[in-house]
This record gives structure tokens, C-alpha cells and sequence, in this order.
């Protein structure tokens, strides 16, 4: 099977539920500032609703994130795939080149500097990704 072949399920549902307890535990160790009319119960309340969010900021950014690899990733192969042959692009680049435009196009409106981070950082992503598939490391047993 392909790298692009699998589940959108198998992928996205993923990367969301680990990047919301990711953000979670991060939202755990972000104390709310004490107000001196406060009462425990909206201490409480507050805390547990900014934990509440962060993991799901954390997990929906993930999601989106994974989920736009995929997309663009199809896109580019069926655009490219001429090009590629052409220029004997072999399967072990492809990932890198994926996630470095999509992590262009994810960050694209925020300007010239965060666009180039994230297209650098989209391609070790898609390259980690790659070495994760070619190693067998998502195989189940």
C-alpha cells in the first residue's frame, strides 16, 4: 500500500487525540492569575475551562494540520506525477516535498518568515513521517 492510500480516520484521529492530550497536559501546568474577589469554585471553573480549551486548540490544529498533508499531498502527486518521473523524484523524497508546501500554505497568511519555518518544518515532519512508514512502525500485528 501507498503512503497516501490509507484511512483519512486512520491518520486524523491520530494526530487529534494526541495532540489534545498533549495540550492538555500543557493546559495542566498553566495556572490562572488569582484575582482577590475570586472564590475557589470560579478559580476552579476557570481553570478547568482554559485546560478544556487549550487541549482543544491543541487537537483541532493537529487535525487540520494532518489532514491538509494528506489533501495536498494527493493534489501534488496527481499534478506532479509527470514531473516527478521526469526528474526521477523517488518515494522516499515525495513526504518531504508534501509536507514542506503544506506547511507553506498552512502558515501562508501569517507572512514571509513564519511561511518559511513552516515549510522547513513540514518537510522533517513528512520526512519523519516517511521514516516511520518505511521502518514498518505503523503495522499492526
Amino acid at each position: 500500500m501507498s503512503l497516501f492510500s490509507e484511512q483519512l480516520a486512520s491518520l486524523v484521529g491520530p494526530a487529534y487525540v494526541g495532540a489534545f492530550f498533549g495540550g492538555t497536559l500543557y493546559g495542566l501546568m498553566q495556572r490562572p492569575d488569582d484575582k482577590l474577589r475570586r472564590t475557589r469554585r470560579l478559580l476552579m471553573n476557570n481553570y478547568i475551562n482554559n485546560i478544556g480549551k487549550t487541549g482543544s486548540r491543541f487537537g483541532n490544529n493537529a487535525a487540520a494540520a494532518v489532514l491538509l498533508y494528506i489533501i495536498t499531498g494527493k493534489m501534488i502527486n496527481f499534478i506532479f506525477q509527470e514531473e516527478f518521473d521526469d526528474f526521477k523524484i523517488g518515494d522516499s523524497y515525495k513526504p518531504a516535498i508534501y509536507g514542506g508546501v503544506t506547511g507553506a500554505l498552512y502558515k501562508s497568511t501569517r507572512g514571509t518568515r513564519p511561511m518559511l519555518f513552516a515549510a522547513i518544518l513540514g518537510a522533517g515532519c513528512g520526512s519523519f513521517y516517511n521514516y516511520l512508514w518505511t521502518n514498518k512502525f505503523f503495522i499492526y500485528k
